[in-house]
């Protein structure tokens, strides 16, 4: 019996809007004939009523901004046409469909703005799954598939966590992380379509809320989002090569040993899982550059990344094979000099009333080494500057999840007294540390021995035929198919 039948329409339509989960309100369709068919009478309202609870006229802006850029396939004045929707952008005159008449093309910029608000949240889940995690280098070298009945992380196709569910935040926590999201895409999207009168005519306006200049909680936030997108190229690196996922024990929820060796064991750097791959250029941050291109790059590698081991051993292609930066002197120097643009607005400015900032914040901001690059990624790492209060974070775990400048050094020291192969040779010695054919070696097992993966399914292997990025030269690459699409 369906006991929905029961209640009156509205109350039916309340029950849908209370959820906030994409993925709650499909399981209740899915069990439900009667909200199914409310849903479906009902989605235009629905829809419209949970974009604008999450998104402010600002936040719209930049999400319109993102959705209508002018596509370089489809005219020859791309660039004046570029140059005018970044001025439109920067007086935040894009229009807004939802002040707008219900007409034709303003239901299907809803449609489209309901799907980049999905996938946003999708990687926002993605994000606080590890970033809350009782051991987050296990959790940082998995990867989310972008079905949406899957809500599993895997590595190397084995499930090893349940993805975080937004229902879960406050109303300020979800606006934080999708305005956070949202930014950070357009920034990616203006300095990688656009030429330089367009990224020149709204470069202010990209460091600005309401006509104010970033506060440092502001930039921290694009920051936070910038480390993680590098860290997902960390995770499909790892599952291109031979990584160990760290183990935790059932009785102490602790790496198990032999484990990670300091700092690996506190923080993923994406780059020692490149070297790990085979990557050669120690000189270049291949992660944090590729960050740089945004969501749509990472989806389309994330497609093959999470489609088998054909769609693995592709992936490891292309970066070793096809990647114009692993040719020494070449760069995407674009991302790397925005980056650092963001990051030079942080110099002296962190003295300002952090006080005002959200509960997180406030409690973290007097630990962090503002000398010490690798405090900082970790606190990145760990979504601090977002989170009201700390009751995501588990506090049963071996290590501090926010640990102190002299955690870490003390953290050191032990492991010089664990390894004196640390010592010795730190870097090939944590490589050991992270190979799976070393903890096998170990323990007396083979690789034969351990759980083959399972055969991918229909759906996958359509996946991983998904064509990657052709090169066109070392800023661009092909035609990006948008993530939310």
């Amino acid at each position: 019996m369906d006991y929905f039948t029961k209640l009156p329409a509205e109350l039916r339509v309340e029950i849908i809007m209370l959820v906030r989960s994409r993925r709650t309100i499909l399981q209740l369709i899915q069990a439900s004939p009667v909200m199914l068919g409310q849903y479906i009478m009902s989605k235009g309202y629905i829809t419209r009523a949970l974009l604008t609870s999450d998104l402010d006229d600002e936040m719209i802006q930049d999400a319109m901004a993102i959705i209508i850029f002018p596509s370089k396939c489809s005219t020859k004045h791309f660039a004046t046409l570029a140059s005018l929707h970044c001025r439109s952008w920067a007086a935040q005159q894009l229009g807004n469909p939802f002040r707008e008449p219900s007409e034709d093309r303003n239901r299907r910029l809803i449609e489209k703005l309901n799907k980049l608000h999905g996938r946003l949240l999708f990687f926002i889940e993605d994000y606080l799954t590890k970033a809350t995690a009782v051991f987050p280098p296990r959790e940082y070298i998995c990867l989310s598939g972008l079905s949406p009945v899957q809500t599993q992380l895997t590595f190397k196709g084995h499930s090893v966590s349940t993805r975080f569910d937004a229902a879960n935040l406050t109303g300020p926590e979800r606006k934080r992380l999708l305005r956070a999201f949202l930014r950070c895409q357009l920034r990616s999207v203006i300095h990688r379509d656009g030429d330089w009168d367009s990224i020149g005519c709204c470069m202010k306006e990209l460091y600005q809320y309401r006509g104010q200049q970033f506060q440092p909680f502001d930039r921290e936030a694009i920051l936070c989002v910038h480390t993680y997108l590098g860290a997902l190229y960390g995770a499909m690196f790892a599952q291109c090569s031979n990584s160990w996922l760290p183990e935790i024990t059932p009785d102490s929820t602790s790496s198990d040993t032999p484990g990670m060796l300091y700092p690996d064991n506190l923080y993923v750097n994406p780059n020692t899982y490149a070297s790990d791959m085979g990557w050669q250029r120690k000189d270049f941050p291949l992660a944090s550059s590729l960050a740089g291109f945004g969501f749509d790059l990472v989806t389309t590698f994330l497609r093959s990344a999470t489609a088998g081991r054909h769609g693995r051993d592709r992936l490891k292609q292309w970066f070793m094979d096809v990647c114009p930066a692993r040719k020494r002197g070449i760069t995407f120097e674009w991302t790397c000099l925005d980056y650092l643009y963001l990051g030079d607005y942080q110099v002296g400015a962190e003295d300002d009333d952090y006080q005002n900032c959200p509960g997180m914040y406030q409690m973290l901001y007097p630990l962090i080494s503002d000398s010490f690059q690798m405090h900082k990624n970790i606190y990145r790492q760990r979504a601090w500057v977002f989170f009201d209060d700390a009751r995501f974070y588990l506090s049963h775990g071996s290590k501090p999840h926010f640990p102190t400048r002299n955690e870490l050094e003390k953290e050191q020291s032990d492991t010089i007294g664990l390894d004196e192969g640390w010592f010795l040779n730190p870097a090939h010695t944590r490589a050991l540390h992270r190979s799976q054919k070393w903890h096998d070696e170990q323990r007396g097992r083979f690789p034969d021995e351990r759980e083959v993966e399972k055969p991918q399914d229909s759906e996958l292997d359509k996946e991983h035929q998904v064509s990657l990025p052709s090169v066109i030269d070392v800023r661009y690459f092909s035609i990006l198919r948008p993530f939310w699409n």
